[in-house]
């Protein structure tokens, strides 16, 4: 990792700083509850042949939430698997086009996505769908995870390029301290 990146790795501040701190505690909640879940369905369905009811549909459901509200947090940190072998070969400028392009294209895919599943959930609420054992209501859930998709896209187009900028902005004055 070079020292732009590092400078710019967890710098939100603001807004952004207590967004990505509240989403990050819901997903590590969400994957708590699902841990905590897990271990009460194994210990009821093998020490006294109970399993836990719903259990499966809480997972699911959480399972849900931890990604989506995770989502936003990895994209704008840019947090992403990355294969960066040859990064120390290409320009500086090649590696901002190269974000910004990559960006605004994952972008463009999540609106799609996002719209794909708000109208599954859309649909879902339409028939009243609720899940099996704790009638959850599908619809609800399903549209949540679209929005959250279309949250993700904006913070691809704004902070993503943003901090694209910042890292490249850094790099060059460090190029140019360095030629000095």
């Amino acid at each position: 990792m070079t020292s732009a990146e590092q400078i710019t790795q967890h710098s939100e501040q603001g807004l952004a700083r207590w967004l990505a701190l509240t989403l990050n505690l819901i997903a590590g909640s969400a994957l708590m509850l699902m841990m905590i879940i897990t271990c009460l369905d194994v210990i009821g369905r093998y020490f006294f042949n109970k399993p836990l009811v719903g259990g499966v549909e809480l997972i699911e459901v959480l399972l849900g939430i931890m990604i989506f509200m995770a989502l936003p947090v990895i994209s704008w940190r840019n947090e992403d698997v990355v294969v960066d072998i040859l990064d120390s070969y290409v320009p500086p400028r090649m590696t901002l086009f190269r974000h910004i392009v990559f960006n605004v294209i994952t972008a463009i895919a999540l609106v799609v996505i996002g719209q794909r599943i708000w109208d599954l959930g859309v649909r879902a609420s339409s028939h009243s769908e609720v899940t099996e054992y704790l009638h959850l209501p599908v619809g609800a859930i399903v549209s949540f995870f679209g929005v959250m998709c279309w949250f993700t896209a904006l913070v691809l187009v704004t902070l993503g390029i943003y901090r694209a900028l910042v890292q490249y902005r850094l790099t060059q004055t460090l190029t140019t301290q360095n030629l000095e």
